[in-house]
């Protein structure tokens, strides 16, 4: 899944490991997911870090999450939203032809959706990550099943 993470996400992954949250910038980190950000973005991203983040770890967890974005460029988008600053998150996500952005801001989940990209909380990105996953797993199984090993090569 490709996804435009809000800043918020990351300072909500800072309070537990096991939410939604943090499971996610996990899965970036893993490569699971991928996630893309504009310069506007990481800037802001950063900024936020400086000001709220005084974990060692964390800020280094952050960091290594930094290095995993892909770069994308801001597409215009014609939508109307209360909070212009968010703006950034939406140009972001359809210049980068992202399946959804993930934020616990309302203003935004209000929108819903824009330009065929849907705007989710962190659980329920967690949930179809899961759900991804799980039939990727699914149909590993299945295939053992049957016999045939996926590392087996056709002489």
């Amino acid at each position: 899944m490709r996804v435009v993470l809000d800043t918020n996400v990351l300072i909500d992954g800072f309070n537990d490991d096991f939410c939604s949250e943090a499971k996610l910038i996990d899965s970036v980190l893993s490569g699971e997911m991928t996630a893309v950000s504009t310069q506007k973005i990481i800037n802001e991203y950063r900024l936020i870090l400086r000001r709220l983040i005084d974990d060692r770890d964390y800020r280094t967890r952050l960091e290594n999450f930094f290095a995993m974005l892909e770069d994308v460029d801001a597409e215009y988008v014609d939508a109307v939203i209360d909070d212009e600053e968010d703006m950034k998150f939406l140009e972001a996500a359809v210049g980068g032809e992202v399946d959804a952005i993930v934020t616990s801001d309302k203003h935004l989940l209000d929108v819903g959706e824009v330009d065929g990209v849907r705007i989710i909380t962190p659980d329920e990105a967690w949930r179809r990550t899961e759900d991804e996953a799980g039939g990727a797993q699914e149909w590993r199984s299945l295939v053992q099943g049957w016999g045939i090993n996926s590392h087996d090569k056709e002489a």
